[in-house]
């Protein structure tokens, strides 16, 4: 069971905002709801699931070379009664023309062109599944990061804005000591600055807040007014630590076998190889059998009959016995293309046991740097509660006591910036596995830096 660690004891949506940053009026999601939102409405998503309706159609159309073709014919002509006659030549020939044919026709050969195209259809029916099945991955992927990174913003927000209250409550009382003649001006321009600073690291903050409320909003085809003070939305959820208790083989193992883009790849050389004998079957004869029923005009008047009738049948072979070696051309192109793929999917399989390496690399540094965090964030606060006693004992300088702040900022933001390393390639892992994954919620709280 993995170990669960929550980053801060704040639930967004619950709380007041801090300073300076707009109310969310909005609907709020959890990252379930951002998911199902996202392949509901994701753009990428939606083209996906078009692929496969196109992909259904193939299979219908490749579906027809099996089953008999029906077509009918009708003509009629009014002639001239100068041309109808001949001239006078044949004054007894009516002066129109007609026939009506009706045929049924039936593929019984056709050197295996027929089954090629049916399986080249069901085998890329199968690529647009496993297409899709990736591109619903990446978008989770993507949701997932997002999300954690407006988490991950908004509690930093929340660290630099504690900050900036505490280092404005140092300057002006440091104001206030200069006025009565016990304070130095150092002491108060030293405050001012480390004030500034942190006002700016806030002001940062909250616009890499804003960006990654802007780049959720994109995946989920949330649109954003250009005018809009605040997000159209609120997330709600926390910055969670779980390890993962997997060894690196046994990911590798399982990116191998699941990773859909692997399976879309070896079908595209499927496809490939069955093209190759649909272009052979270009050099093998095709016999049709074909049956139907024909009514034609009688064009003499003197006969009593008005028209001729009756059913026919019989069968036609067509052999294209030399095209320019046009077919030997085709050839030659798919066994290309063919080696072509077979060398881009060992390509494909090199680049996703890369991309699992460097997940897992991501997510073993993230994990060290958040134990080691996570207890320096409880030192610093102690060291901080500890710097304003003695600070108010006078038997520390103010420098100390700044920098005691400046110690716990930094272990804060460094632990909050691990957690979201953490998740984020926790996410990566999980796209380049191509695994299922359950996205759990855990109510219980703790105080940041404590396990």
């Amino acid at each position: 069971m993995g170990l669960v660690l929550l980053a801060w004891d704040v639930a967004r949506g619950q709380e007041a905002p801090p300073d300076g940053v707009a109310p969310v009026t909005g609907p709020c999601y959890t990252l379930e709801q951002c998911l199902d939102l996202a392949l509901e409405q994701n753009p990428d998503v939606q083209v996906a699931r078009k692929g496969l309706e196109e992909a259904a159609g193939a299979v219908m159309v490749a579906r027809a070379g099996f089953l008999p073709s029906v077509s009918s014919y009708a003509n009629y002509e009014r002639l001239e009664p100068d041309y109808a006659n001949l001239a006078g030549t044949s004054t007894n020939n009516r002066p129109f023309i007609w026939n009506v044919n009706l045929r049924v026709y039936e593929t019984v050969y056709s050197g295996g062109g027929v089954r090629g195209q049916m399986d080249i259809a069901r085998l890329q029916d199968q690529s647009r599944m496993l297409d899709y099945e990736s591109t619903v991955d990446q978008t989770i992927m993507d949701v997932r990061v997002a999300f954690c990174d407006i988490l991950y913003n908004q509690a930093d927000v929340e660290v630099h804005q504690q900050a900036v209250d505490f280092l404005g409550q140092q300057a002006q009382s440091e104001r206030n000591k200069l006025q009565v003649g016990t304070g130095q001006k150092l002491n108060v321009l030293r405050a001012e600055v480390n004030l500034a600073l942190e006002q700016s690291a806030l002001v940062d903050s909250r616009n890499r807040l804003h960006n990654a409320y802007l780049r959720l909003a994109e995946l989920l085809a949330i649109p954003c007014p250009v005018d809009a003070e605040q997000p159209p939305f609120d997330v709600q959820g926390e910055l969670r630590y779980e390890r993962l208790d997997m060894p690196l083989d046994e990911c590798l193992n399982i990116a191998l076998s699941r990773r859909p883009e692997l399976g879309a790849r070896a079908n595209d050389i499927d496809v490939q190889r069955k093209q190759l004998i649909v272009d052979r079957s270009a050099l093998l004869p095709h016999v049709q059998l074909y049956g139907g029923y024909d009514a034609i005009s009688e064009p003499d008047r003197t006969v009593n009959r008005e028209y001729y009738d009756g059913y026919v049948a019989g069968f036609q072979v067509n052999w294209n016995v030399f095209d320019g070696f046009a077919t030997r051309g085709r050839m030659d192109a798919t066994r290309a293309r063919i080696e072509e793929m077979e060398t881009g999917y060992e390509a494909l399989r090199l680049s996703i046991h890369t991309e699992v390496l460097r997940a897992y690399r991501e997510l073993q540094k993230a994990e060290e740097i958040i134990d080691t965090q996570s207890a320096n964030a409880a030192l610093a606060r102690q060291s901080l509660d500890l710097a304003q006693q003695n600070f108010g004992l006078g038997l520390i300088s103010q420098l100390e006591l700044l920098q005691s702040r400046l110690d716990l900022t930094r272990a804060q933001t460094a632990e909050l910036s691990a957690r979201f390393d953490y998740n984020a390639a926790l996410a990566r892992l999980q796209r380049a596995m191509g695994s299922d994954f359950l996205i759990t919620e855990d109510s219980g709280r703790q105080e940041p830096g404590t396990k």
